[in-house]
């Protein structure tokens, strides 16, 4: 009967652990999935560099889906596009990234995603990823204010917010 009760207690510690180790594995998987969207747009940016010299701030969500340029294709070609429709093109196959909309029938990777891509001075280039999390954690909100508050998105108390900024230089 001891014995019964012993292992009843170990085997729910068993399940606790792989509770713990599934949820752990899904917010790593969302902060893999940020990171590929941002080093994405990063590429996309690099590649188009002259369509990317304007500052300023965009943000993408769900909210406002963005329009394919007039100069694409859907089989993914273009031709004679400007700078300013190549920057558009950039950030509406971002857009389908981000949303999951690329893949035919697919859901957004992230829960209600938000992008933001800040275009500084001195060539810098900022791209923030803003996803709802499972549960609420101190993440740092606070380290990237600035970036939220640029980006429309300044309720750091928001602790269920998960975030991932990159900033690097064209």
């Amino acid at each position: 009967m001891i014995a019964a009760v012993v292992l009843s207690f170990g085997l729910l510690g068993l399940v606790a652990m792989q509770v713990t180790a599934k949820f752990s594995s899904y917010e790593a998987r969302q902060r893999t999935i940020a990171n590929w969207l941002a080093n994405d747009l990063v590429e996309r940016a690099r590649i188009n560099k002259d369509s990317w010299a304007g500052q300023g701030t965009t943000v993408v969500s769900g909210n406002a889906i963005l329009d394919m340029p007039s100069c694409a294709n859907n089989n993914g070609t273009m031709s004679d596009c400007s700078r300013t429709e190549r920057q558009a093109l950039d950030l509406f196959y971002w857009q389908q990234s981000l949303l999951g909309t690329a893949v035919s029938g697919a859901a957004s990777p992230l829960q209600s995603p938000v992008g933001c891509v800040i275009r500084g001075a001195n060539n810098s280039l900022t791209i923030g990823i803003f996803w709802q999390g499972r549960e609420s954690l101190s993440d740092g909100a606070g380290a990237v204010a600035a970036v939220r508050n640029s980006c429309g998105l300044g309720n750091a108390a928001d602790r269920q917010r998960r975030q991932f900024v990159l900033t690097t230089t064209l």
